[in-house]
């Protein structure tokens, strides 16, 4: 097992590397965390009502395909 002070002294101070490809973005870059322009809570509140909407009308089709009956 090596040294942990033997393998830093190995490297010298112009072989480290100190850009790990990372840029540096602007504050005009950054993301606010929208998405479409609605905030996390307004899409979920967009998803529950598309998902419902989604299966009334799959059950409206299937009770007009005469595929499910009530009882």
């Amino acid at each position: 097992m090596t040294n942990p002070d033997d393998l830093r002294s190995l490297v010298t101070d112009d072989e480290k590397e100190t850009d790990f490809g990372v840029r540096e973005r602007q504050a005009s870059e950054v993301s606010d965390g929208r998405i479409f322009g609605m905030t996390a809570g307004e899409r979920m509140i967009l998803s529950v009502i598309l998902f419902l909407a989604v299966s009334v009308m799959s059950v409206a089709i299937l009770f007009m395909t005469n595929t499910i009956r009530l009882p």
